[in-house]
């Protein structure tokens, strides 16, 4: 005899922490980048629209539109010439936001909402916040050692160029 409910398939929505970190993640870059130019700042309320409704539908297509949009966000803050202590700070917490639901997403489809997948979902976050913190850092600290002669459009670009090898390494 089986368990009652052994045979349910399981809920294929992402654990309710992963949709909290990853939303209270891409409203603090928001913050950050509202804080450098209020074009970006709307950019990114409309990145964190699509990241909670992609984790509502369970869709890593709208997760991934979301992750472009906060992108776009970070690049309209750079073109407006935002001051780079924002920019940095909002890259760091969007590519967080971004990679925090796709994870979600992934629990979601492998092994449900139901399973314990706190101790999982804390520590991703914690290392794709030290991962992105790390590369912001150096990216800020380069930016400094230029003498800030360069515009926030170069520190943006090698924010992106971080970004892609983080993502290269992750497929």
């Amino acid at each position: 005899m089986t368990a009652p409910g052994a045979d349910a398939e399981p809920t294929a929505a992402p654990p309710t922490l992963s949709v909290g970190l990853a939303v209270g993640l891409g409203g603090l870059a928001a913050a950050f980048l509202a804080a450098g130019t209020p074009l970006a700042g709307a950019v990114a309320l409309v990145g964190i629209a699509l990241l909670g409704a992609s984790l509502s539908a369970g869709s890593v297509r709208l997760c991934a539109a979301a992750g472009a949009t906060l992108a776009g966000a970070v690049v309209a803050a750079a073109a407006t010439a935002a001051p780079p202590a924002p920019v940095v700070g909002g890259a760091v917490l969007g590519v967080a936001a971004w990679d925090v639901a796709d994870h979600g997403l992934g629990l979601a489809a492998h092994v449900g909402r139901e399973t314990t997948t706190r101790r999982n979902e804390l520590v991703h976050a914690a290392v794709s916040l030290a991962v992105g913190g790390a590369a912001g850092a150096v990216a800020f600290g380069g930016f400094l050692a230029a003498g800030g002669g360069q515009p926030a459009t170069a520190l943006v670009l090698l924010l992106f160029g971080g970004v892609v090898l983080l993502a290269a390494l992750r497929g």
